[in-house]
């Protein structure tokens, strides 16, 4: 075992601090612009907690998939995503924003009087599933679900770092992690897909898609991906997981992240064409209020950016091998993955005409500095990577090329 997978991570308190004051500055900034433009500063709210909500699940996702799998290879950056998974918890305290400001957000709460007859008549078929008790009971069972799963993985992780060495106790947490991780991998996906559908989707609940959970869940994997990707790239000091990552690891981690750019572009380009050859209204307005008076700009800069681009880059062997592009591939892609969340909630405040307001993009800063706030904290006073996991020798000797 090498030095620095035996020194414990000790730095972090001045980020910690930083990022949770930058945090509290934009949730109060966010705040008072909630005084003045309510609707504005409530899709603002949506739009970032959405966005590093999926980096947290899309990690939880990844993790628990590759307990299923025993996988043995991506043990050494493990421990990235055990913290990102963590942190769900703390996200049940910031969804609080979005039950208060529901009936700025959702038609269904407050029905507008705009609506038909025929689209009030849809509505109260949907009335027994879009109902608040019932919206905020399935809101609380996904917390618990994903906050359960993901704190157990991480402490059960962190106690196993405690063993003297590679103990029977040590072998029945690796065991316990990977029952746990398959028995609730489902589980967590049909929560993913629900809530999805809950907060996104339904913020235009006369529209729906069978395959609209699926690209937000892609979208969710690749962000998380990425994350791990730019920390590993940036991890690379004495006891820090990036400095143990060699060019195979980076080489794995850069195909995965190709694959679900490919499932994510595959799932959207498919809803879109499904629903334009059918041409159905209740179907196309959806693509008409994304798609008019500038979305289509941000239309083509996703097909291209989170797409395109990167699709090109990755199939390049030297780039997914060499750990600075791959951090810049995942740095552009987690651009491109908020300018994604902002077009799939934004329209429904403003269909047709491409618009921004300020509180986006302090609710954005808001939300992100807690959440890398709780990050860096989880990540203090503990090794960079799983010591005391079986597989870690096996993760070490992977072929460098």
């Amino acid at each position: 075992m090498t030095a620095a997978v035996l020194t414990r991570l000790t730095e972090g308190r001045r980020v910690v601090w930083g990022a949770a004051a930058v945090g509290s500055l934009g949730l109060l900034a966010t705040l008072l612009g909630g005084w003045t433009a309510p609707r504005e500063a409530a899709h603002g709210y949506l739009f970032a907690f959405a966005y590093w909500l999926s980096l947290s699940l899309g990690a939880l996702i990844i993790l628990a998939a590759f307990h299923a799998a025993r996988a043995r290879w991506p043990t050494v950056l493990r421990r990235s995503l055990e913290i990102m998974a963590a942190s769900c918890p703390l996200f049940a305290l910031l969804f609080v924003p979005v039950a208060l400001t529901m009936p700025h957000l959702f038609p269904w709460v407050a029905l507008p009087s705009s609506l038909s007859g025929h689209d009030l008549q849809l509505l109260a078929h949907k009335q027994p599933y879009l109902n608040v008790p019932f919206f905020l009971g399935r809101a609380l069972l996904y917390f618990a679900v994903w906050g359960a799963v993901g704190v157990l993985l991480f402490r059960w992780s962190v106690r196993q770092d405690a063993e003297p060495g590679i103990t029977e106790r040590a072998v029945r947490i690796t065991l316990y992690q990977r029952r746990l991780a398959s028995g609730a991998l489902p589980l967590m996906v049909l929560c993913l897909s629900f809530a999805s559908l809950d907060w996104l989707m339904s913020l235009e609940p006369l529209w729906q898609s069978t395959v609209y959970a699926l690209t937000v869940g892609c979208g969710a994997v690749v962000g998380a991906l990425s994350t791990v990707a730019l920390t590993a790239a940036l991890a690379r000091g004495a006891g820090q997981f990036g400095a143990l990552m060699g060019p195979a690891h980076f080489l794995r981690l850069g195909t995965l992240l190709l694959g679900f750019i490919c499932l994510w572009a595959y799932c959207g380009f498919s809803q879109l064409l499904l629903m334009w050859i059918a041409s159905l209204p209740e179907e196309v307005t959806w693509y008409r209020a994304r798609l008019d008076g500038g979305w289509l700009a941000v239309a083509v800069a996703l097909a291209v950016g989170h797409f395109g681009v990167p699709f090109f880059l990755l199939l390049l062997r030297r780039v997914k091998q060499h750990a600075g592009a791959l951090a810049a591939v995942g740095a552009w892609l987690l651009l491109m993955r908020a300018l994604d969340v902002y077009w799939l909630v934004w329209p429904a405040l403003s269909p047709g005409t491409a618009t921004f307001h300020w509180t986006s993009a302090t609710a954005w800063a808001g939300v992100g500095g807690w959440t890398v706030a709780a990050w860096v904290l989880l990540a203090r006073g503990g090794y960079t990577v799983p010591v005391r996991d079986p597989f870690l020798p096996h993760s070490l000797r992977v072929p460098r090329s």
